[in-house]
This record gives structure tokens, sequence and C-alpha cells, in this order.
């Protein structure tokens, strides 16, 4: 049986429906093997970095799957790795496929930069970003590759992993009833330890709390374990808040939702936190974004249970009071076991996030109503009008935060960012692959001016294949979150973030129409709701530009070195002091 043959028949034994590549010289023989396939397809992109971000998008939303990309060898390889990034720091599995020069081509150990045309040592250069890199030795071993490959992407902490396959493997025949398999190895992944003290200690705790809160992570979505989730937050009677990373790992509209947190978040996540007496922080590495630089301020009279899969994450920045080594899924199916009616809390908690909540709306009162376009209405109307079972992929920049801050996923709604990697251009090709993931629903990517330009090339691939996908584009004619950074920190001094020498945006609308993609422009509140209306019911792709206030800044925000639950546009000083159920730390110490 031919090499690439077992390959594919791999591929459709994962359940993968479509691979994301672009071809090649060193991967034409593999490709060549799609030919005349029905059980498995491909989507060409215009940029081998599409091919991994599509895939990292894939992933996220087919669990029972694994997303694909295949490039070949060289600048091929090399482009991948932006999207391989992502896939790594989010914790998503995928598998990327590489060609390589033939053997006899290899330079091997020799002192030389390269013998074959294009030979690029992509491993080593992939290896920081995965979780397993590695060349395929020989034919005959490339089942066993293939096996390793797609159990170390699952198994423990998911992430990424890379093949890189010789062109003279690729067409060369194996008898495959006598080619090897993987079997795992014990140390292949870190056993859980400490589950079942964990849980007990968290019960223990819960048992005493009078105003405890759930943070959930992205691993509480990556662990397929928003379930078990709602319905401790519902046996407990207890808040849940949102990292970015698991911003549709509780719906929005459910009367336990604590708000979204961090230095971005909304006031009424961060204000949950800060009064809190107890934090069960599960699947989120509680980053600086979330808990500030200073994590002294974050939560102060908190006690803090952290769970997650990597042991090396728990600890890495602050000590918990219990740290619970184990994936999300197992623990809060133990914990729920674990309560008892005793751990419920009293309502009167619950009414207070609540009236935090409606308070201090994700909207800021000054954007509200005004007469110029700003995100905040965008985000706000598209959110209203998303179907139960769409798909939201969020760029970077100001439009992922204000997306986060605003749109609220609900029933079956999907909603991510690249929230570690966060590459400007990513949340396009996502959508591509969401969109080829996902038979339900449409598509969104959310994206700004300038990510749109980093891979506008992907008009082309969603034309061709007129998958049902929307790019909202969010203009606002600059690099804003850049230009916001330096209006705070740099003097406002625009260096290379705002028009005219250091950025310029193109008419997007007649891009996506020369590559015959259909497009409208929005640049008014009158016609807003209609213009989202008519995209979002198109049978097909569709560009909108969304045309902003160009002067309209991501608010609130926690400023460097001051706790979370007062962020900048300050509320009035009496005000925040009368929000505070815990000892709060002396405004005049910190506010400007």
């Amino acid at each position: 049986m031919n090499v690439s043959d077992i390959i594919i028949d791999f591929l459709v034994g994962q359940n993968v429906s479509k691979v994301f590549l672009m071809t090649g010289g060193h991967v034409a023989f593999m490709l060549d093997h799609l030919y005349g396939r029905e059980d498995i397809g491909y989507v060409c992109v215009s940029h081998e970095q599409a091919a991994s971000m599509a895939a990292d998008g894939y992933s996220r939303i087919r669990p029972d799957s694994i997303g694909v990309s295949i490039a070949t060898s060289g600048p091929g390889a090399t482009n991948l790795l932006t999207g391989i990034g992502c896939s790594w720091f989010d914790s998503i599995p995928s598998l990327h496929l590489t060609g390589q020069v033939n053997t006899n081509e290899s330079k091997g150990d020799k002192p030389v930069r390269q013998i074959g045309f294009q030979e690029m040592d992509i491993v080593d250069m992939a290896k920081p970003i995965t979780k397993w890199a590695a060349t395929v030795d020989a034919p005959e071993n490339i089942l066993w590759y293939l096996e390793k490959a797609v159990h170390v992407a699952k198994s423990g902490r998911p992430g990424p992993v890379l093949l890189d396959i010789p062109m003279n493997f690729q067409r060369q025949d194996v008898d495959f009833d006598s080619l090897p398999h993987y079997v795992p190895e014990e140390d292949a992944v870190a056993p859980a330890s400490g589950l079942e003290r964990g849980i007990a200690e968290c019960a223990a705790l819960l048992a005493k709390a009078e105003r405890p809160a759930i943070l959930a992570g992205g691993g509480v979505r990556n662990g397929q374990a928003t379930a078990e989730l709602r319905r401790l937050a519902e046996k407990l009677n207890a808040p849940v808040c949102l990292s970015m990373n698991g911003i549709d790992a509780f719906p929005h509209d459910h009367p336990n939702y604590g708000g979204f947190i961090g230095v971005y978040g909304n006031r009424g996540g961060n204000l949950t936190l800060a009064n809190s007496d107890l934090i069960i922080a599960v699947g989120s590495r509680l980053d600086s974004r979330q808990t500030g630089v200073d994590t002294g301020k974050f939560a102060r009279f908190a006690k803090k249970v952290v769970v997650d899969i990597d042991p090396g994450e728990i600890g890495s920045r602050f000590t918990p009071d219990v740290a619970v080594h184990a994936d999300s899924k197992d623990f809060l199916t133990g914990l729920l076991d674990a309560v008892g009616d005793g751990c419920r809390c009293a309502d009167e908690w619950l009414n207070r996030v609540r009236q935090w909540r409606e308070a201090y709306p994700p909207c800021p009162p000054q954007y509200c109503g005004t007469e110029v376009l700003n995100p905040y209405m965008f985000m706000g109307a598209l959110s209203e009008q998303l179907g139960p079972d769409d798909t939201v992929a969020l760029d970077t920049g100001q439009n992922m935060v204000w997306g986060t801050q605003v749109i609220h996923p609900r029933q079956n709604i999907r909603m991510w960012t690249a929230g570690g990697m966060s590459p400007m251009g990513y949340s396009f090709p996502a959508a591509i692959g969401a969109r080829l993931a996902r038979e339900k629903g449409r598509a969104i990517s959310i994206i700004g001016d300038g990510g749109m330009q980093i891979n506008v090339q992907e008009l082309e691939t969603i034309a061709r294949h007129n998958l049902a996908l929307t790019v909202f584009v969010v203009n606002n004619s600059g690099l804003g979150l850049i230009r916001q950074f330096q209006d705070d920190y740099l003097g406002s001094r625009h260096v290379a973030a705002t028009e005219p020498q250091g950025f310029t945006s193109p008419d997007f609308v007649a891009i996506a129409e020369a590559y015959g993609v259909k497009a409208l422009r929005i640049s008014d509140p009158a016609g807003l709701e209609a213009g989202i209306r008519e995209s979002l019911a198109h049978d097909g792709p569709v560009l909108v530009d969304v045309q902003v206030d160009t002067t309209c800044n991501v608010i609130p925000k926690a400023l460097m070195g001051h706790p979370m639950e007062d962020q900048f546009p300050y509320i009035d000083e009496q005000e925040f002091l009368d929000q505070m159920i815990v000892e709060p730390l002396d405004p005049a110490s910190y506010r400007l």
C-alpha cells in the first residue's frame, strides 16, 4: 500500500472531513492521493498561514476530529508557524504535515546550510511551539508516527504536533499488515495528582464560603466540561465569571453569569471576584491580563482553588490555597458529587452580582445613543442578531476586546479568539475552518482593518467555496489598541499606528467585489441593524466594512499596577467604595 494512501486513510479514520493546504513540490505526491476521494475533501488556501489557522478553528469546533494543515518544505512549512503557535498557547490539538526533500538530498549533519532545494529544518523550528515534532525516519514507520502524533496532540494538555515527511517516502509502497503501531508510553502524559484530595478540600472551603465564585477558562471548553460547569453553578447557586479564553464556556443569558473578567473585563465581573471569599479557577492559567501584574491586589480576601491539566501552570505566578492537577471535566464531575445542600449560597450574594451586571453594562454610557457609529453599538446590534448555532471568531486588538466585552454567547453560539498568540489576521481563516467543521449556523469573522490586510487573500478561498461566512471589518482607520496604548503611556506619539505615514486602509468593499464576494458598507447607526441583517441572511460569503468612530477607545480598562475592580475611566470614588463588600484599596494610592 502506498504511504500517501495510508496517510489519507488515517485522516479519514480520525473523522477529518477537510484538510487545509497549499500545494508545493515536496507534498505533490501526497496530495495526488486526494484525487478522486469522496470520503475526505481539501481546501486550498492562498497562504499557508491561513491553513494552520483554519486547522486551529476546525479543531475548536470538532473535538471528535482534529484540524489538519499540509504545506511544502521551506517557506511553505515556515508559514505554518504562526497558526501552530495559536494552537500551542490555547491548548488546541492540531496536526500539521510538511513535505521534505528526498532523503538522499538531505544535508543531515554536514556543516552546510542546505543541499536539497527548499530544504529546511522545520522540526527544530517547530519544537518550541508543538507538543511533538519529528521527521518520519522510514516509510514503514508512517502509521506509528501518525498514531503517536494524534495521541500526543489530544492527551493531557492538548496542543499541536508536526510531522515532516520526506518526499521519497510519500511515493513508496509498504506492506500495510506488517506496519508497527504506536503504543502510548506510560509516561507520555503526567497522570493527574491530588484530584480526590483537591475535591475534598474545595468542598470543605465551599461549606464555609459565603461569597464563592467560579472562574472558568479555556480549559473548561477544551475539556468539554461546559455542562458540568453549568450544573455546578446551579447546584451551588454561585456566579460564574469567564476569562477571555473561556468566554463561551457558560451562557451569558444564564442568571448565574457573573461577567467577563480582567484588564478589559466587565466591571461587574471584576467586582464579583474582588468581593468573593472563595474563587474556584478551573482551566485558567490566571495570567496578568486576568489578575493584573501585582497578584497581591487580585481578590485579596478570597481563598483560591486552582485546577489545571498542566501542573507547570499551577503556582507559576502565585501560590494557590488549593492546587489541583486534573482535567476540568474530572474535577467538576467529582465536585458535583462531593458538595451537599449545605454548600448552596444564599440568594443575597447572587443578587448582588446581578445588580453589578445591571449597573455596569458592557456598553459604556458615553458610547450609547450617539449619532456617530461606534464599535460598542455595532457589537451590541450584532449580538442581538446572532442565531442559536452561529460561530464567531474574534481577531486581535480593539475589535477582539469590544467583541468579548459586548457579544453574549448563548444557546449553541461559539465564540473565541487566539488569546495566547493573538496574531492579527487570525479570525478570518479560523472562521473558514469553523465554517467547514460546523454544518449549522453561520460563521462570522470579526476583524480590524489592520488584521484584514494580513490575510485578505483568503477572500478568494471563501468565494471559490461559496462559504456561508460573514467578515465584519471593524474599520477605525488605524491600529486602535496600539494608538490607545500610545495615548496612555507614550504621550500620544502615534508612531506606526495611524494615518497617514504609519498606516492606511484600502477600500475593502472594492477588494471584496474584485474577488467576487458580496460586500456592503455601514457607516452610520441608522443603517446598522439592516446592514447586519442583510449580511447574515445572504446565502454565501459577505464582507461588511463597518466604519466606526476612529477615536473610540476600549473601556473600561485596568491601568498597570491598579486593582482589577477599579478600572479606568473611574466611577465616582464614593460609588466605588459602596460596591466593595471587602476592605478596598485606598483609591488615593493609585488613582491618577
